[in-house]
């Protein structure tokens, strides 16, 4: 009986240890940082001089593990579609800009999140402060994506004591305005209610697993925060000549404090043991508003390291996870969907048939809690075409193993109205809030703003090193001359991102072959692109028809319902590549739709006078992977005397319409190809 005894307290032992090394996490505080640049943390900042103080930031990381291989993308609102979908914002048509107050923009409605795969699996799932995914209509808001409570705002920046943006009021609990709360800081505000929310709901049912998206708005302008902040040792010190860097110094010290506060809540409600907590940026620190990246290159809005090299860390005080490990592992922001999905909740991740490809993240659960290797062995980093006509990106970048490739220029493209900066190093005055919530006001001149050098090398103004421009630029003094640089004009950037991190040694004519291999893999992705919808602002959207407050304008005006926009049907494609004359007369070109993955379409080819028509299916195989091509044989003796138009169409069953392609029509005189005449005006 003893040694059977025995053999059962072994047994059972055995499959308690086993319980327990299965045992997941059953809370997940994800703290999203707008605009954190690799400097503005104390433990990457002390390396470089930077007197950014953040100790529960610190403090935390260093008890888990700090994530040094992690990208982000460019900008705000990629980064977050990245995040909810688990998708490169590149596959979905949300790469290229941020959506602001009235443009008709959203995270595509077919696209699960985070939220709608751990709702169904039962979790209690909570957003707070910038969403910034759209709002054209309510089915774009947070509460019709899967978060069962909102408190926040939902354009892409908001002041942060009146919580206006423009002529509206932009702030909601759930989908009511709050119109109260003028005159308080708006990072004390999203902490105490998601404080507040994750009690309500850990008292209400203790077995159910939470999941609390707390998006902070800092360190995004208008720079604004508290004296008290700023009055704070470390804070203090900074010169009152550095004023940018000094007031962003006040808004991560509130940050900081709200890690701390939600920290001490999750411990006074008995779940902390069983809490993980992601931190991240959406996208690197913006030295025009006194964030730092240094020693990285480059800013916010650019794909050198500075812009999306991500802060990232993962702690908290579920003992699953490795502790003090700084982590190399290749990990993206798409990665966190299948991560917390299916690594921490154990759910599906379940691809709905919504026309989108497969997730791109790759679940880093096992890389953050063993340190097995990472899964992830390349990453798209940024893809945005200037237009089928051209055979680069606009901008491209790509990592693959150690080493990184830039295409194309590296600035910022704006699609809305296409032109083209790096921006310059010169002095800008900055969002400052003088008014009567400030104790005093901080002197802010032209002349005593940081410099703004995006595609260079900007060290924390406080470190005494003054900033070094890109090479080639011309740069004696302020301001810096970019005209003719290949930041702008297009150029090959080749980095050994493991042996250079700072990006300084451009490797691509000593590495050919291995420019030619991520080039060949970035153009893969660009087959696949799909371009952001970059439509105008939308005057229906105006706050004045809403009250002055910013709410969804399309479709059903009741939150409840959930209106989904009614998606644009969309275009096929095609072009026609041209009209070859010999023997035989052939117009070739391709045609599918929409995106190139789309089915082959029927091409119709017309002499415009009605004497030829010709049809055909465009299936013919390209070098382009779901590019359909055709070629149709036309009568060459129509064509060899007098002038001739060809009109090359194909027709899309959704629309029941014929499109014409690209490059049509053609025109013909005498047997020759020549460029058809511009349409006259009619009378």
């Amino acid at each position: 009986m003893a040694t059977l005894w025995i053999l059962s307290c072994l047994a059972l032992a055995a499959t308690s240890t086993a319980l327990a090394g299965n045992s997941k996490p059953t809370n997940v505080l994800f703290m999203l940082i707008d605009d954190l640049g690799y400097a503005d943390v104390g433990y990457h900042g002390n390396k470089v001089g930077a007197s950014i103080p953040t100790p529960t930031i610190d403090e935390l990381s260093g008890q888990g593990v700090r994530l040094e291989g992690y990208y982000v993308v460019q900008l705000c609102s990629p980064t977050r579609t990245s995040l909810m979908s688990g998708r490169y914002p590149y596959t979905i048509g949300m790469n290229a800009e941020v959506i602001v107050d009235g443009h008709p923009s959203c995270l595509p409605l077919n696209a699960s999140t985070i939220a709608d795969r751990l709702l169904a699996g039962g979790w209690a799932t909570s957003a707070y402060g910038k969403w910034d995914l759209g709002m054209t209509t309510w089915g774009c808001t947070p509460t019709c994506r899967g978060f069962e409570h909102f408190y926040g705002f939902y354009n892409a920046f908001n002041d942060y004591f009146t919580h206006h943006v423009g002529v509206g009021l932009d702030f909601r609990n759930d989908t009511t305005p709050v119109k109260d709360l003028n005159g308080s800081y708006f990072t004390e505000l999203v902490t105490a209610d998601a404080i507040r929310w994750t009690t309500h709901s850990v008292k209400e049912n203790a077995s159910r697993p939470t999941f609390a998206y707390l998006a902070h708005q800092s360190n995004h302008a208008p720079l604004e925060v508290p004296m008290r902040y700023i009055q704070r040792p470390g804070c203090s010190s900074i010169p009152a000549v550095n004023p940018s860097r000094k007031m962003l110094c006040g808004m991560m010290a509130a940050v900081d404090d709200s890690l701390k506060n939600m920290t001490e809540a999750y411990k006074a409600l008995g779940i902390w043991e069983n809490t993980v907590i992601v931190f991240s940026t959406d996208n690197g620190g913006n030295t025009d508003t006194g964030g730092n990246n240094f020693p990285l290159r480059g800013n916010k809005a650019t794909t050198f390291e500075g812009g999306i090299r991500g802060v990232g860390w993962v702690g908290g005080g579920w003992t699953g996870i490795q502790r003090g490990v700084v982590s190399n592992a290749m990990i993206h922001v798409s990665d966190w969907y299948p991560t917390i999905v299916s690594g921490i909740a154990g759910l599906p991740v379940n691809i709905p048939a919504d026309g989108h490809p497969a997730l791109d993240g790759i679940s880093a659960w096992d890389a953050i809690t063993t340190g097995a290797n990472s899964s992830r062995t390349e990453m798209l980093l940024n893809l945005i075409s200037t237009g089928s006509s051209t055979t680069i990106p606009g901008q491209g970048a790509i990592r693959m193993g150690p080493w990184k490739l830039l295409y194309g220029h590296t600035c910022v493209w704006g699609q809305k109205t296409p032109t083209l900066g790096c921006g310059s190093c010169v002095s800008r005055d900055q969002q400052v809030h003088n008014g009567p919530l400030w104790e005093q006001p901080l002197p802010v001149t032209p002349a005593t703003s940081p410099p703004f050098c995006p595609n260079g090398w900007v060290p924390p103004p406080e470190s005494g090193k003054n900033p070094l421009p890109p090479p080639g630029v011309d740069c004696p003094s302020l301001p810096c001359e970019f005209t003719n640089s290949t930041l702008i004009t297009g150029g090959v950037f080749l980095y050994n991102i493991e042996l250079d991190p700072t990006e300084f040694y451009n490797r691509a004519n000593e590495y050919p072959d291995i420019v030619h291999k991520l080039y060949t893999r970035l153009q893969e992705f660009n087959a696949t692109n799909i371009p952001q919808d970059n439509s105008p602002m939308d005057p229906k959207s105006s706050p004045s028809f809403f009250g002055d407050v910013w709410t969804p304008w399309q479709g059903d005006p009741n939150p409840a319902n959930c209106a989904r926009p009614t998606p644009p049907v969309p275009q096929p494609e095609g072009d026609c590549d041209g009209l070859t004359i010999a023997q035989s007369c052939f117009v070739k070109g391709w045609a599918s739709g929409p995106k190139f993955s789309g089915a082959p379409l029927t091409v119709r080819v017309t002499i415009v006078d009605g004497n030829l028509q010709q049809n055909t299916t465009a299936n013919e195989p390209r070098k382009i992977a779901g590019d359909h091509g055709f070629t149709v044989t036309l009568d060459c003796s129509k064509l060899k005397t007098g002038a001739q138009q060809i009109t090359v169409e194909a027709f899309y069953p959704p629309t029941n319409v014929w499109f014409p392609l690209l490059h049509s029509p053609i025109c013909t005189l005498n047997g020759k190809v020549h460029r058809c005449p511009p349409p006259q005006p009619s009378l």
